[in-house]
């Protein structure tokens, strides 16, 4: 049997080049090389798990917060780079504080409450259990 097409799928990658894209152009505004300017992540396929892996460098488990549904991750990050002294004079400030979101498209259906996460020197990992393709259809009712 063939998989059904998402009609969505198209305007997912879009939006998430279209993201990319402005990300770039806003950071050739700004003059800045934000450490968390754009989130890199990689989404391997293990066979029974979706894995997502991101760089979040300087992050830890407290700045980051993550959500996931059926089709999605979404990734979010706040990172407080700043430490201003009072009697200091500063020639030049570039850390600062810096935020930054980004919804990963999923290439299949995840069972979102088993998913589990860890970060590990800046580097997030999100293990996401595929949804079983005979459930997701509904399940089978008997007949009495």
């Amino acid at each position: 049997m063939s998989e059904k097409p998402n009609p969505f799928k198209e305007l997912d990658e879009l939006i998430e080049r279209m993201n990319r894209e402005f990300s770039e152009l806003s950071r050739s505004f700004e003059g800045s090389s934000g450490i968390l300017a754009e989130i890199s992540v990689d989404i391997a396929d293990t066979g029974e798990d979706l894995v997502v892996t991101a760089d979040l460098p300087g992050c830890t488990e407290n700045d980051i917060d993550l959500r996931a549904d059926r089709n999605s991750v979404t990734i979010g990050a706040n990172a407080d780079r700043e430490t201003v002294e009072e009697d200091v004079h500063y020639h030049r400030r570039e850390r600062h504080h810096e935020s930054v979101s980004r919804r990963i498209p999923l290439p299949e259906e995840v069972n979102s409450e088993a998913a589990m996460a860890s970060c590990t020197n800046g580097v997030l990992t999100v293990k996401l259990p595929k949804r079983d393709p005979d459930l997701s259809g509904g399940h089978e009712i008997d007949v009495q």
